[in-house]
């Protein structure tokens, strides 16, 4: 999956995410066009609607689904109708259509789904983006939903349940897909397991497909998978990559996931159990290119099981993509990074560590940072030693190596600046002397890993993105690695002109 209504990015980045589903063996492709941040598809029936500065034409769009049918590969466009629809009521015309239930906590969105203007405005995109697409199926989203606020969502409440309106406005949606031609998929974190009361009124036709991103058993998968079944629909899995938890990297919990759903999907054997499509969001929190070897994990899982892909995946990576000889140095790297990979506070259990660091931007954080006392960190430090030994046996794809190793060096070097922070101020005062040299120290050292980001950025991203410019609506610092770090190394250079507020914040704190 490509979430490019997050991030826009260059065309030739999703014709290689083609070449890659095509030599990997796998034969579908969903491509996220619309979500709070805007539309990566400018629509021409509604050019009023929030679009990112370069999203696709209609030209670019169908030029990669023809790529697409050409490798094999079926490009499926998702338009998030439900939750996520800011792009529509982010819009001064259509900020009336904005839904949301007063007394449930919660920062999602929704439209009204009881309003005509509602289904009209969605029956519009859908046949625009079915006349530039081929593919059997369109993804409707209608995940992460808070709705009932508005006075028409009220008033409708009042002679029907929750889950009759849900599925009606769903109905609605894949009664306007099919008369596109189209197959309807939904997301299923209401429809069958917050609100299950839903799929059994759902049209029998719709596609339902089930995301759990913390479930590495594949016996709940496969119930829920076959729950979808008895009710008469058809089911797909969705494990993920980079999800809410992660950052820069998806660590060993993202591999079972996707374990996980790879073995309870090849154990139904029903037609309607459609497979998997791993899922892979916000490329702002990642540098483009850096995660091929997730993505080659994931095919061997889907096309032939875990059981393969823990023994077999990344060796074969490592030979096909890298054109290197796989060793125990290489097993090595691999094992630990997944091993060692941190979690993004805010979305996992406190229990699960390491967690992921933001480079400090400022006085607070600053502060923050040598009161955590992080005195160790994950060894980023050796991977980056044995990746010099790796780099040498490089022979395919070499700049994707590079932005592997410098996924590791970002990584080595979040960690880094908060470490050196603690033991300094945890030395008496008059050892203190040497405040201007570390200051210095980091700023070099964030200038010289900024100007690599920023190269790496710009390989297959818009240089004016507004995701690399400036903070997105909705986008906390962890998911914005470059904009956040462009940020630290500006912090950072400031202190270094001036030593004597930095050893004040050091000694202070």
């Amino acid at each position: 999956m490509a979430d490019a209504a997050r991030l826009p990015e260059d065309p030739s980045y999703y014709r290689r995410l083609i070449d890659f589903c095509h030599d990997w063996n796998l034969n579908a492709l969903l491509i996220s066009l619309a979500d709070d941040q805007g539309c990566a598809l400018r629509f021409k029936s509604h050019p009023e609607l929030i679009t990112h500065r370069h999203a696709l034409t209609h030209d670019q769009a169908r030029q990669l689904a023809e790529y697409a049918h050409e490798h094999g590969v079926d490009l499926i466009p998702e338009i998030e109708s439900f939750g996520h629809t800011r792009y529509i009521t982010g819009v001064p015309q259509y900020a009336h259509l904005a839904d949301r239930d007063p007394k449930v906590r919660s920062h999602f969105s929704a439209v009204i789904p009881v309003a005509p203007e509602t289904l009209q405005l969605m029956s519009d995109l859908y046949h625009e983006v079915a006349g530039i697409f081929p593919s059997l199926y369109l993804h409707g989203g209608c995940d992460e939903v808070n709705w009932g606020g508005s006075e028409l969502s009220r008033k409708a409440l009042q002679s029907k349940t929750r889950e009759e309106i849900w599925a009606e406005y769903l109905n609605s949606l894949d009664h306007v897909a099919r008369q596109y031609g189209k197959e309807f998929i939904v997301w299923g974190d209401y429809v069958l397991h917050k609100e299950s009361g839903i799929l059994p009124l759902l049209n029998k036709d719709i596609i339902v497909m089930d995301w759990q991103y913390y479930v590495s058993d594949p016996a709940p998968l496969e119930q829920a998978a076959r729950k979808v079944l008895a009710t008469g629909l058809r089911a797909i899995g969705a494990p993920a990559i980079i999800s809410c938890r992660w950052g820069p990297r998806a660590g060993n919990s993202a591999l079972r996931n996707i374990d996980a759903y790879a073995d309870a999907y090849r154990g139904i054997n029903d037609p309607r159990a459609l497979g998997v499509i791993v899922t892979n969001w916000l490329p702002s929190r990642y540098i483009q290119r850096s995660i091929w070897d997730s993505f080659a994990y994931a095919a061997v899982a889907m096309t032939e099981g875990s059981s393969t892909a823990r023994e077999a995946a990344f060796r074969r990576f490592v030979e096909k993509f890298y054109g290197a000889k796989w060793d125990g140095n290489w097993s090595d790297t691999f094992v630990t990074l997944y091993d060692i990979t941190p979690n993004r506070v805010s979305c996992s259990p406190r229990w699960m560590r390491p967690a992921l660091p933001i480079p400090w931007r400022n006085e607070d954080e600053l502060k923050a940072a040598i009161k955590s006392d992080m005195r160790d960190g994950p060894p980023f430090d050796r991977l980056l030693s044995q990746l010099v030994f790796d780099e040498a046996l490089v022979r395919k794809n070499f700049d994707d190596f590079l932005a592997f190793r410098l996924c590791v060096e970002y990584l080595e070097q979040v960690y880094w600046r908060n470490m050196v922070l603690v033991e300094k101020a945890s030395k008496p005062r008059r050892e203190g002397e040497c405040a201007a040299l570390l200051i210095q120290t980091i700023a070099e050292r964030d200038r010289r890993l900024l100007k690599k980001l920023d190269a790496a950025w710009d390989h297959g991203r818009p240089h004016d993105s507004a995701a690399r410019l400036g903070p997105v609506f909705d986008f906390g610092p962890a998911d914005q690695l470059l904009y956040t770090f462009h940020q630290a190394a500006s912090f950072s250079n400031q202190l270094a002109r001036d030593p004597e507020q930095f050893s004040q914040l050091l000694f202070s704190a």
